[in-house]
């Protein structure tokens, strides 16, 4: 099929329309909720850079609530290096004396800067130019030294003590953007280098984030969704992953780590449903649920293809309004990709498994096995010693799991009657 649809001279591109159906219950699903997007100095050098900051300004004209926090590494090992320094880490942590400390703040400004201008050009083209006056950055976090550790003195590197949320929220409700820095300032006025990471994962915490995003200059070797539990089996692979499940853990929803180097990366993370980055949940992305009658539409979604098809027998809106209870649904971010049914027969201890569908794009991740699961499961609570199906394409699928070939003959006597021959549909029961 052909991306293009000509009406008179002008070309719709069809991909960029799908692409606005699918983002537009998001654009609506994510105004005014708050977002950390966090990057390493390295991603400040790359040639996409601006393009990213593009996005970021565009995620802001759609009503998200922006805070960003950079990092500086490759810049303050540059200046050392430069004025003949040496560059020090212990434990992964930045030895800060008074020199790396004063390339620390030489970074930062420079940075800041480079940002600030970039955002603020971008937020004034049309379009996007009405949503606030633009960046704000300033003294947000308060510092403390690390102190002596394994004794090793870090000097100037700390770890922060407060995040000033409210002057930050204040920002934020002004439709401002806010910019952090790696920089913490004590009581006193001493200043201290931080690292990026803590600082977006405290400041996440702090602002009780809906999400924290975490753009790196390489790929992330995860799958595309994962719970806290899951992502634990990773903690050994990536240094991040401990304070990500501590967010997670204490008032942050969802932490998106992404391939800085993919163009349009942000927006197809927040604006479609799949998107393209690792995405680590506080709660379950995808879940099975008992359905409900709001989940009617959904249902006939998944269904109607394969009743087309002739693998299912035809259910009318109607008929699933009464049998609705019946179904268990498989959903994804509020959308039903697949469902199943379990009904009871003349035999009390045999339940017939029904209407297993699964949206043809969703047809990974075992995803039929685990509502084959669930129903069984249901079946075993309901005391049933026997799962019962009835299928014309499938047959294979089925016995691989388990279920073994029987005549009609051996069907419940309900079912014996309403038996289709013109369908000719293989029995097949499962013991459970």
């Amino acid at each position: 099929m052909s991306n293009t649809h000509k009406s008179g001279s002008n070309p719709v591109d069809c991909n960029s329309v799908e692409f606005f159906r699918e983002a537009s219950p998001y654009i609506h699903k994510h105004r005014d909720k708050i977002f950390v997007i966090a990057f390493p100095g390295e991603v400040l050098e790359q040639t996409n850079f601006r393009r990213i900051l593009q996005d970021i300004a565009i995620i802001a004209a759609l009503g998200a609530k922006i805070v960003l926090v950079h990092g500086t590494r490759p810049q303050i090992d540059r200046r050392l290096e430069q004025l003949d320094q040496p560059i020090r880490f212990h434990n992964g942590t930045r030895i800060t004396d008074r020199e790396a400390l004063q390339a620390a703040q030489e970074a930062c400004g420079a940075a800041r800067i480079t940002i600030e201008n970039a955002l603020t050009y971008m937020l004034a083209q049309p379009g996007v130019g009405n949503i606030g006056p633009g960046v704000i950055s300033g003294n947000f976090v308060t510092a403390r030294p690390i102190g002596v550790l394994d004794g090793v003195d870090y000097g100037y590197s700390g770890q922060i003590r407060r995040i000033r949320h409210n002057f930050i929220r204040q920002q934020l409700e002004n439709r401002h953007i806010v910019l952090l820095s790696p920089l913490g300032y004590s009581p006193t006025g001493e200043a201290y280098n931080l690292r990026y990471e803590q600082l977006a994962i405290e400041a996440a915490q702090a602002l009780e984030a809906d999400k924290v995003m975490l753009l790196d200059e390489t790929s992330f070797d995860l799958p595309n969704n994962l719970t806290v539990e899951e992502a634990e089996a990773y903690v050994d692979q990536h240094d991040m992953l401990p304070q990500i499940l501590a967010a997670l853990k204490h008032k942050v929803g969802r932490v998106h780590l992404l391939d800085a180097n993919v163009d349009g990366i942000l927006l197809t993370e927040l604006y479609t449903r799949d998107g393209i980055g690792c995405m680590i949940s506080a709660d379950a992305y995808e879940t099975i649920r008992a359905a409900n009658v709001d989940d009617i539409s959904g249902i006939l979604d998944v269904i109607r293809p394969m009743e087309q098809a002739g693998i299912l027998v035809k259910r009318s809106r109607e008929q699933l309004e009464l049998e609705v209870n019946r179904f268990q649904v498989f959903v994804r971010d509020q959308k039903i990709i697949g469902c199943a049914a379990l009904y009871d027969t003349a035999d009390p201890q045999i339940g017939e498994l029904a209407c297993l569908a699964v949206d043809p794009h969703y047809r990974t991740a075992n995803r039929g096995d685990r509502l084959l699961q669930a129903i069984t499961q249901l079946a075993k609570t309901q005391h049933k010693q026997k799962l019962l199906v009835l299928t014309t394409q499938t047959t294979d699928w089925f016995r691989e799991r388990g279920f073994v070939d029987a005549d009609i003959a051996d069907l419940p006597e309900n079912k014996k009657q309403v038996y289709n021959h013109k369908r000719n549909s293989k029995v097949l029961f499962k013991a459970l």
